[in-house]
């Protein structure tokens, strides 16, 4: 480890370069208008690669291209897959920045830019190492890499292609390093996401907004249905009403419980920096366990009716609420969805109909068990690295591709990423300090020397 230390302090100038040049392109994957920037992007990505040593690919989609890299090795050492994504968040609303997105300033240790940390930061800290180890000539095993371009609008080319590149992605293990720590100095792996569902629920009345001084009394509101609807949602305890909706709920084991009940966040500051209490969910359950390992629903948004300047007094045509709801371990996405879309369709009164639109099905959950080969292999590698145990994080968030890269390679999945919330990522004035690349790398270096 000092040798890749040294060689990182020796190389720092260097690397910062390196990673402006990354960061500087636009790569929003979401607007078709910067599409000819993620590839401008995706060829950067291949070449920094090809000079690492990799074989080099760029798998041309339908939307945007993949990098894929094979850098044979020790044929008697797992394989690893790495994963990770160089499209980033518009940057709107640029007049927040302080300095341009695209234009990456290091200050006072901190480089600001979009995607300074998601992801394309944490992806540079992982080529980083791989370079500093095959220059002390480490015995490596066979390292593939996987660099997509949507994974922050769902994903699509790779979903698509993931039958056809089964053999190239066959791999032990699963690398990623898009998630976060609790705290500088303690890394943290992420032992399960949420899936995710979805979908947009309409609620039709009259066949035009009606006076409501004339038809009130006489017509049924489809604001007050679709909120009467959303409302039976839920139980008095926060629980879910829904039938079935907990069917498959896999119940975490006693010590995955006390492990996330034990993860050092102090839950009194988040509360207070949020301003309102934890009061979410199911109540009677302890937050993280809530987090990790509970289902939820949540009303994205909604919306019927008068939206402007002062009063507008109708009984609107139709009303509308946007809805997702994060799964967990053991329950299936498109029979959940069905079920929230059956009760929908029984709980609608006489006097409205009702529709569906924008259903998606992002992907089921998943959970590591502590006894996992990898996890080992990760926690030994973060106390040699940094003396210290690793935090286990049950996280409540989804990154749908993650469950079905790893069902298509074959690879157990670790996630173990050097993210923090003072990075500020999606939002403007995203950053990654220079002490967090280093982790990043200090991690990486040793992940792979423990293998």
């Amino acid at each position: 480890m000092s040798g890749a230390l040294e060689y990182f302090s020796r190389n720092q100038e260097r690397f910062i370069s390196e990673w402006k040049e990354f960061l500087a392109f636009p790569s929003v994957s979401t607007d078709p208008a910067y599409s000819a920037h993620c590839r401008e992007c995706a060829d950067w990505v291949a070449t920094h690669m090809t000079k690492l040593g990799f074989r080099t690919e760029i798998w041309t989609t339908a939307t945007k291209p993949l990098v894929y890299g094979l850098l044979p090795g020790n044929p008697s050492k797992p394989t690893v897959l790495f994963y990770g994504h160089y499209d980033v968040q518009p940057p709107e609303p640029l007049e927040l920045w302080t300095t341009p997105p695209f234009e990456p300033t290091l200050r006072d240790g901190r480089m600001y830019a979009r995607g300074a940390q998601d992801n394309k930061g944490q992806v540079f800290f992982f080529f980083k190492a791989i370079e500093a180890l095959r220059a002390q000539g480490a015995d490596l095993p066979t390292i593939k890499v996987l660099i997509e371009g949507e994974e922050e609008c769902g994903s699509i080319a790779m979903h698509a292609g993931l039958p056809q590149w089964r053999d190239a992605l066959a791999a032990n293990i699963l690398m990623v390093c898009d998630t976060g720590m609790v705290a500088h100095g303690r890394p943290t792996i992420t032992m399960g996401l949420r899936g995710i569902i979805g979908c947009e629920i309409q609620v039709h009345g009259p066949s035009i907004d009606l006076h409501s001084g004339v038809y009130g009394g006489l017509v049924l509101n489809p604001i007050h249905a679709l909120t009467k609807i959303l409302n039976g949602m839920f139980n008095e305890d926060g629980s879910i009403a829904i039938p079935g909706f907990y069917d498959g709920v896999e119940a975490p084991s006693a010590e995955d419980k006390a492990r996330a009940n034990a993860a050092p966040l102090d839950l009194d500051a988040v509360a207070k920096n949020l301003g309102v209490p934890l009061a979410g969910g199911e109540r009677a359950l302890p937050p993280m366990e809530r987090r990790g390992f509970r289902p939820t629903i949540e009303v994205n948004g909604i919306g019927g009716g008068y939206q402007g300047v002062g009063g507008k007094t109708v009984i609107p045509a139709v009303a509308m609420a946007k809805i997702s709801s994060r799964l967990v371990a053991g329950q299936d996405p498109e029979a959940t969805l069905a079920k929230i879309k059956r009760y929908v369709r029984d709980s609608v009164p006489v006097g409205c109909r009702v529709e569906f639109t924008a259903e998606k099905v992002g992907g089921h959950a998943f959970r590591l068990s502590t006894t996992s080969p990898v996890v080992k292999i990760a926690s030994e590698a973060i106390r040699r690295s940094f003396a210290c145990e690793p935090v286990f994080l049950w996280e409540g968030a989804s990154v749908p591709i993650i469950p079905d890269l790893a069902t298509t390679s074959g690879a157990e999945p670790i996630l173990v990423g050097f993210g923090l919330e003072a990075d500020a990522i999606h939002s403007p004035n995203e950053s990654f300090s220079l002490r967090q690349l280093e982790e990043g790398y200090r991690y990486t270096v040793s992940f792979f020397e423990t293998l």
